[in-house]
């Protein structure tokens, strides 16, 4: 029976000193100063207000002629069928899908 509780005082001292260690390692250690205040970076911007002449030149600018090119070719019923059980595929529509919604 005494070495029973010898034993018992011992793993109840090692799991205390377990359980401190782990705690330890997981605890941040933040060393503030508090004579010490942090500099605030400031940015200063600054623009010119542009005239009715100037935006319409801006805008005369960019008006050019866009050419947009679409090209695609005709799937077969098997390939479609396949594009729809690949998994991967769907997938990948989802996440196209999710990031349209999200814009």
């Amino acid at each position: 029976m005494k070495t029973s509780i010898k034993n018992s005082a011992i793993f109840a001292t090692a799991l205390f000193a377990g359980v401190l260690a782990v705690g330890n390692a997981f605890t941040a250690n933040i060393q503030t100063n508090q004579n010490q205040t942090a500099a605030i970076p400031t940015i200063v911007i600054t623009a010119q207000r542009m005239t009715e002449d100037q935006k319409m030149a801006f805008d005369t600018e960019q008006a050019g002629l866009q050419t947009v090119i679409i090209s695609a070719k005709r799937l077969t019923d098997e390939q479609k069928l396949a594009m729809d059980q690949d998994t991967r595929y769907a997938s990948q529509i989802a996440a196209k899908n999710s990031r349209r919604a999200s814009i």
